[in-house]
């Protein structure tokens, strides 16, 4: 049993990434808001949307953007 469950908890954590490097965001995930809590008067809104960066959407501003993410814990 705890072998099957040792193996749940590993394809999960094997599956669980969405996009892969040189991916498209799809619209959805685009517009998807983001709170600023912090640069708010650099950014201009309290809100983020990585469709803000699309020239396709943005009115003509395209924009290559590298995310990295880490957790510590």
């Amino acid at each position: 049993m705890r072998k099957y469950i040792s193996l749940l908890i590993l394809l999960t954590f094997l599956t669980a990434q969405v996009y892969d490097v040189g991916d498209t965001m799809s619209e959805n995930h685009q517009n998807q808001a983001f709170e600023v809590c912090y640069g708010e008067n650099e950014y201009g809104s309290d809100t983020f949307h990585f469709a803000d960066l699309n020239g396709a959407t943005n009115g003509g501003t395209y924009r290559i953007t590298f995310v990295d993410m880490a957790a510590t814990w």
